[in-house]
């Protein structure tokens, strides 16, 4: 019995630190070390490149081109790079009728397809000391890349920058994991480092690395973990506003989505495996956790259930009560630490069902992501989500 007792407490643990303890730690750390803001000297702004990978993108393309030219950016200091992979619908056609004259304008056709083998085409013909990488499917608000770049010039050690995204239009569920996880980032962003930026808009020093590794199925993993297991910051900016227009409609293809992006977050953590020992501590405990949320949370919760129901078998219903009650008080606790942590588009009410379900969905998505590891393989080329619509102004929360 003792052995089950031993194995229970482990995996209240585990599913303690992993969900609930490690937010409650980070939440700690910003009371007792705050990190004052410090001022931004932007008299001389740099040249940068904006590089937005496309394909068959006929219906974003053009809106994602009015909003680019839209930014408070001095038009004279950045260049817009689209790199097209070979678009068969036109998209590149319907860019050069209406991009036709602007001089800030490139359209590269890459010779091969996928979003990483895009990138590293252009990356060698960039001008700017500072890259913006941007989805077609991100609607900045006009301030975004000022801020992003505002961001580099606060401490020289900042190696990347992300944009604030949330979903324009979202499944309930999908909005109540969209902001469980910005308050996530945000947390970690008031710490020290996030650990993760999102693909839809992110900048970074050129200088970071020439290109990205071929294999690469996640680039914004990727840049981030690089630069903070070199000891370098992450930011996740409050201020650069991205409304993601397209995202999936329906919960087969949430599923899909969150799987596809849980496969992708493993690969490019596990990538970074070998180098655990030469990471700078508050990193090391970083990611640490995100591998054991990804590899251990989901059998943890299994073997939680299964011992529990072992043990109240047997009796010990003292042992399963104190161990759930721990579980309940981390959790009251985390979420009073996220509901203190404002969301630039607002607060997205959920009600006790959907954060169920998005529990439960986050539980399967993990657990099939751990079983499928070693069979399932993908590349950064793969079919776009769902659909879209015009995104909500800074300050607006999204329709449900």
């Amino acid at each position: 019995m003792w052995i089950l007792i031993f194995l229970f407490g482990v995996s209240c643990l585990v599913v303690g630190w992993t969900c609930f303890g490690y937010y409650i730690y980070l939440r700690f750390l910003t009371l007792l070390r705050p990190r004052p803001q410090p001022p931004v000297d932007c008299s001389d702004l740099p040249f940068i490149s904006v590089v937005i990978p496309c394909y068959n993108e006929r219906e974003q393309i053009v809106a994602k081109y009015i909003n680019l030219r839209e930014q408070d950016y001095p038009k004279e200091r950045l260049e817009l790079v689209f790199a097209d992979g070979g678009s068969t619908d036109g998209t590149v056609e319907l860019l050069e009728e209406h991009a036709k004259g602007d001089p800030a304008v490139r359209i590269v056709r890459c010779p091969q397809k996928g979003k990483i083998a895009q990138l590293n085409h252009v990356l060698p013909l960039l001008r700017g000391e500072i890259v913006v990488n941007t989805d077609v499917d991100g609607q900045m608000d006009n301030d975004t890349v000022s801020c992003l770049v505002r961001e580099f010039y606060r401490e020289p050690e900042v190696a990347v920058v992300g944009a604030y995204v949330y979903p324009a239009k979202a499944l309930d569920v999908d909005a109540c994991y969209w902001a469980g996880q910005n308050r996530g980032r945000l947390l970690e962003n008031d710490v020290r480092t996030t650990s993760i930026v999102i693909a839809v808009c992110y900048a970074f020093r050129k200088e970071l690395f020439p290109c990205f590794p071929a294999d690469v199925v996640a680039d914004d993993i990727y840049v981030a973990f690089e630069a903070n297991t070199r000891g370098l910051r992450s930011v996740y900016c409050r201020e650069a506003v991205v409304a993601e227009v397209r995202g999936p409609s329906s919960l087969e293809q949430f599923f899909a989505h969150k799987f596809r992006k849980s496969n992708a977050f493993l690969r490019e953590a596990l990538r970074f495996l070998y180098r655990v020992p030469d990471m700078p501590k508050g990193w090391k405990l970083m990611y640490c956790t995100k591998v054991a949320q990804l590899f251990l949370l989901p059998w943890a919760v299994v073997w939680l259930a299964l011992l529990g129901g072992s043990l109240l078998t047997l009796g010990r219903y003292d042992v399963v009560i104190i161990g759930f009650a721990f579980l309940v008080i981390l959790l009251g606790t985390t979420s009073a630490v996220f509901r203190r942590i404002p969301l630039p588009e607002g607060e997205a009410t959920s009600d006790f069902f959907t954060l169920l379900a998005g529990y439960l969905y986050s539980t399967l998505v993990l657990l099939a992501t751990g079983l499928s590891y070693p069979f399932y393989q993908q590349t950064s080329s793969y079919s776009k989500t769902g659909g879209g619509r015009e995104p909500q102004g800074k300050g607006q929360s999204p329709s449900p």
